[in-house]
């Protein structure tokens, strides 16, 4: 058995823009927060508007910045994200919010079956998770304060939430039911009854056995290198 990606841990960073570019990293920095205003765009994430309808729901919004470390202590690269502040939602502003995960319990098995049978084990990190899944109501967001990193946008502070984005209270569950339903519809496997967050498919001890705890957007794959290859490959695109 091994594992193919190695642990990380999370430092936090400066908690504004103009807290980054005053730190050693701020090019790092800087380029972070353009690939995450570039992600927000691909995606269809927001909108740019004048004004916001005077009854229109409002919420802040923030940069939140972590370097990331590898087991070693070594720095793997910068973290940067884009969130809204979920505690200013109102009700009206979001439905449901609970969002099924793998839990401890169920974990500890799968890793010993992948012990037992030989088997790969890789941890997904889904990057751009809760930007690709339609926002359900209408909800407008204040730029963070500070510059943006982008032309796109400067002079414009109001944006309107197409889909959503990290930090707003719905943003897990769409995301979870979305990738959930992905993961059994189109890869034709069997979501389990007993440890909700966990998907199976075919016996482990064949080449087509698989088990996928899924975790909100850390997502494990445990089976052959070939099949690991092949789910990874269709969960990316």
């Amino acid at each position: 058995m091994s594992i193919i990606n190695m642990a990380m841990m999370i430092l936090p960073g400066p908690e504004t823009y103009r807290a980054a570019l005053n730190c050693e990293d701020a090019e790092q920095l800087k380029e972070g927060m353009g690939k995450e205003v570039s992600s927000m765009e691909s995606y269809g994430v927001l909108t740019c508007v004048e004004r916001p309808p005077e009854d229109g729901s409002m919420i802040e919004s923030r940069w939140v910045m972590g370097r990331m470390l590898l087991a070693n202590g070594q720095t793997e690269k910068w973290k940067v994200r884009l969130v809204g502040c979920g505690d200013r939602q109102k009700a009206g502003d979001y439905n449901d919010i609970k969002c099924l995960v793998i839990d401890s319990a169920s974990v500890r098995p799968a890793c010993a079956l992948a012990a037992k049978h030989d088997l790969q084990i890789s941890v997904l990190d889904i990057l751009t998770a809760c930007l690709g899944c339609p926002l359900q109501v209408t909800l407008y967001m204040r730029r963070p304060d500070g510059e943006w990193p982008d032309h796109y946008c400067r002079a414009r502070p109001i944006v309107k939430l197409n889909k959503t984005l990290f930090g707003i209270k719905q943003a897990n569950r769409e995301y979870f039911e979305g990738v959930f339903d992905h993961i059994v519809d189109d890869l034709g496997l069997q979501a389990s009854v007993a440890a909700p967050g966990l998907v199976i498919g075919g016996t482990l001890r064949e080449p087509n056995g698989v088990l996928i705890p899924v975790f909100v957007d850390d997502i494990m794959i445990i089976g052959s290198l070939k099949l690991i290859s092949s789910i990874a490959c269709r969960l990316y695109d």
